[in-house]
């Protein structure tokens, strides 16, 4: 396996940040590029973070594929069973963390995993499987995050994959996992793997709870009506559409209230934002509520999931009550990937919610996961 040589990592990942080109962009999209998923920082992750159980286990930064095609540093952690690896290596999970905000304070690799996560990771962990999780792009490093951005979700599931293998002694193959807007990342790695990292071996997906069919959620009441109570998510979408969309500028579209509460999403996480936005009305926060919702609809077509027949067969689960991302959402993306063709098992899970979903059925994950790489 290859082995990391730290100084010359980093050396190389500033000269292709400093002289990120088109050309770069272009490599990347093509399935070239032997920058991708370089390390280029290494350290022994903190005990409050650490998996159960887990052997060697690391706190990374790594060069992966910006929303705008160019090199991004992003960080991660990597987390391997212990004692002595199989024959080519532990497969790998790469796994996408639910949303807890744009802030570099919101980072998996800073706080750890939130428990109900922390449930899945370490019965992959426990079952021999290598657990990787990127942070996503721009949080707990200089750049900004793109927020939802399928394509950029997915290259950075996907290179950590590449910077495990320059790290530890992991396989080629590995299974994408993800929970809430990580099984978006998750999906799309499902879509674009097989293009953008042909020298690993992908062997499935796994999505839980996925936030999927934007459109069909921005058609609601819940974002158009000016009476509705704000959804939390708005702040953030009109933060990072400042950064995505050209020409949008949150001052065109927010009131003096609302801009507040889209300067703080840069730097809130979740439960700061729940309380700041609490109740507050979509009028109060946006000068028209209609309006917003169709530009974020157009910005966002792009990140629904890839309706195609994806290579690989894929497990989704969702709770039956769950609130927050509801089971009809799930249900509408299970029957447009299966009418393309792609292999979907789907299970609604009896009474879980969006939390207490990944508890119940962690073992589960393990034994699907188990089928993917057998």
């Amino acid at each position: 396996m290859p082995i990391l040589r730290t100084l010359t990592a980093l050396a190389s990942a500033l000269v292709l940040l400093a002289g990120a080109t088109s050309a770069h962009a272009a490599e990347a999209r093509e399935g070239g590029g032997e920058w991708r998923g370089t390390p280029v920082r290494l350290e022994p992750l903190p005990e409050p973070s650490r998996l159960a159980g887990a052997g060697p286990s690391w706190s990374l930064r790594y060069l992966s594929t910006s929303w705008n095609g160019g090199p991004a540093v992003v960080g991660g952690t990597l987390s391997l069973p212990s004692g002595r690896p199989p024959s080519g290596g532990w497969p790998v999970v790469s796994f996408g963390h639910g949303f807890d905000g744009l802030g570099d304070a919101c980072a998996p690799s800073r706080t750890g995993p939130s428990p109900w996560e922390r449930a899945v990771q370490e019965a992959l962990v426990a079952a021999g499987y290598a657990v990787a999780v990127t942070d996503g792009e721009g949080l707990g490093t200089p750049a900004e995050s793109p927020g939802v951005d399928g394509a950029s979700e997915a290259y950075n599931m996907i290179d950590i994959v590449r910077a495990a293998r320059n790290i530890a002694p992991v396989s080629r193959s590995w299974v994408a996992a993800g929970y809430s807007l990580g099984g978006h990342a998750a999906l799309f790695a499902a879509a674009l793997a097989h293009r953008y990292a042909p020298t690993l071996r992908h062997a499935g997906t796994i999505a839980l709870a996925p936030i999927t069919q934007w459109g069909v959620q921005l058609a609601s009441p819940a974002f158009r009506d000016p009476a509705a109570q704000l959804p939390f998510t708005v702040p953030y979408t009109g933060h990072t559409l400042a950064l995505t969309e050209p020409g949008f500028r949150p001052s065109d579209w927010f009131t003096p209230a609302g801009l507040e509460l889209v300067r703080l999403a840069g730097r809130a996480c979740v439960q700061e934002m729940l309380g700041a936005a609490a109740g507050r009305t979509n009028g109060e926060v946006v000068k028209d509520p209609a309006a917003l919702a169709e530009v974020m609809t157009r910005a966002l077509a792009d990140d629904e999931v890839i309706a195609a027949r994806y290579p690989k067969p894929v497990y989704i689960a969702h709770g039956t009550a769950d609130a927050g991302v509801p089971l009809a959402l799930t249900e509408l993306t299970v029957r447009q990937l299966s009418a393309a063709g792609t292999d979907v098992t789907f299970l609604p899970v009896p009474g879980a919610d969006h939390i207490t979903l990944l508890p119940a059925i962690a073992r589960l994950v393990t034994g699907w996961t188990d089928s993917l790489l057998r």
